[in-house]
């Protein structure tokens, strides 16, 4: 006949084996992350890792089955947890990477979001009177700064006369992720034309979701053909040069020492962009000083003649 407390300790087993709603917390899952606040780039992946660890609140020898999962993020952020499932020893920490890229480049930078994660264990062997208490945090996200521009010449071969305005018009396409400054200068500049850029500064805003066609600003660079001080005639080409530099007004987040860090100085391809457009003009045709006065006088005196017949 088998014994009371041996049918005792077997009900015990029994109990502790099985799936029940009425179950009381026997340990617990902590999880830390190595950084609160992350900052993502436009093209690239950013990595947060977390220390999980299973935390028995009584005696635990069997390990338990963790899972990870991405309870929320920003519309325009991919959140992969590495791994996603896996099995853990009481007291033993694992390290879980939560691998984060850009899936929508039209955001704005310096935009933030929540990446709301949730670790959860179970015992392997299930049972009542055993569930394990559930690790959530949360994440602040931030989406750094793309530069990038392009300078498109609507005409960047003109002709004209000597003495003459000749005007270019381009268009500064802003095909980064932040609104941007340009300043445009001369880098190689055309001889003895002179030369206006107007306006020399331009800023441009960064494309927006659901826009067909990126941001752009228009700006005229006025060129006057060269001429001499006695009639001559000119047939000359003159090429030249203009540069637009773009900063990014959004700021630059790096991660060093452990924790992010503001950039102050401008970086290639992130906070500044440099590009340049070459132009070529043509002057051509004869110049006479004082030409338009004679000309003036010249239509005065017919016209002079013409009263004079009429009056006849």
């Amino acid at each position: 006949m088998i014994k009371k407390p041996v049918i005792l300790a077997l009900v015990g087993v029994v109990l502790l084996l099985c799936q029940s709603s009425h179950a009381l917390s026997w340990g617990k899952i902590d999880a830390t992350p190595d950084t609160s606040i992350a900052y993502v780039e436009r093209y690239g992946l950013q990595e947060v890792r977390l220390t999980v660890e299973y935390q028995p609140y009584y005696f635990g020898y069997l390990p338990a089955y963790v899972e990870v999962s991405v309870e929320g993020s920003p519309s325009w952020l991919t959140v992969i947890a590495s791994p996603r499932t896996f099995v853990l020893q009481p007291k033993t920490p694992k390290t879980v990477t939560l691998i984060m890229q850009v899936k929508e480049h039209d955001i704005q930078a310096g935009q933030s979001g929540t990446v709301d994660i949730a670790v959860r264990g179970r015992l392997v062997t299930g049972g009542v009177l055993r569930t394990i208490d559930d690790a959530k945090l949360s994440l602040i996200v931030g989406y750094n700064p793309f530069t990038e521009i392009a300078i498109s010449a609507i005409q960047p071969i003109e002709r004209t006369s000597p003495d003459r305005e000749l005007p270019f018009i381009i268009n500064i396409y802003n095909y980064g992720n932040s609104r941007i400054i340009v300043d445009l200068t001369a880098e190689e500049k055309p001889g003895d034309w002179k030369y206006v850029i107007s306006p020399s500064t331009v800023v441009i805003e960064p494309k927006q979701p659901g826009d067909d066609t990126f941001p752009y600003a228009t700006v005229t660079i006025t060129l006057t053909s060269p001429h001499g001080t006695a009639i001559s005639y000119h047939n000359d080409w003159e090429d030249f040069a203009i540069k637009a530099k773009a900063r990014a007004e959004a700021p630059y987040y790096e991660y060093q020492g452990g924790k992010w860090v503001r950039r102050t100085d401008e970086i290639d391809l992130i906070t500044k962009y440099e590009t340049t457009a070459y132009f070529l003009a043509k002057n051509k045709g004869f110049y006479v000083p004082g030409f338009d006065v004679l000309i003036m006088m010249a239509g005065i005196a017919i016209a002079g003649l013409l009263i004079a017949r009429k009056k006849k």
